[in-house]
């Protein structure tokens, strides 16, 4: 999966790295202590396509790259890409898709998006034989 900066495409890459600092960034600071818990926030967020917490996830999920974006301005220049393109759920549903492929985060999801996730592999391999 790719997003669009400055003319480059970027792969997102949800590893180990990107979701502790999604953990980090989604999650709660109480009397300054951070109690991280933002993973169990990353799937909600993404189902709603709400915005602030896209743009924590595009972070943290190009910060491989040698020029990702960082700032508010670049980060809301992919945003608005995004938003033109496809819109915030369409791209948050593909991040969620993305995220069941792999055996790390497939457990994030919810089981009935798991089903789904299972069942799209199963219709794929048949459609293959």
């Amino acid at each position: 999966m790719h997003i669009n900066f400055n003319g480059r495409d970027i792969q997102l890459v949800f590893g180990l790295r990107t979701l502790t600092e999604i953990d980090r960034e989604l999650g709660f600071e109480i009397e300054g202590a951070s109690l991280g818990e933002g993973l169990e926030m990353l799937i909600p967020k993404l189902q709603t396509g709400n915005i602030v917490g896209l743009s924590k996830i595009i972070k943290a999920a190009s910060s491989h790259d040698k020029k990702p974006p960082k700032t508010f301005d670049e980060l809301e220049e992919v945003l608005d890409g995004i938003a033109e393109s496809e819109g915030f759920e369409a791209f948050g549903e593909q991040v969620i898709e993305e995220l069941g492929k792999r055996p790390m985060t497939r457990s994030l999801l919810p089981d009935d998006l798991k089903e789904d996730q299972e069942n799209e592999e199963e219709k794929t391999n048949l459609e293959m034989v």
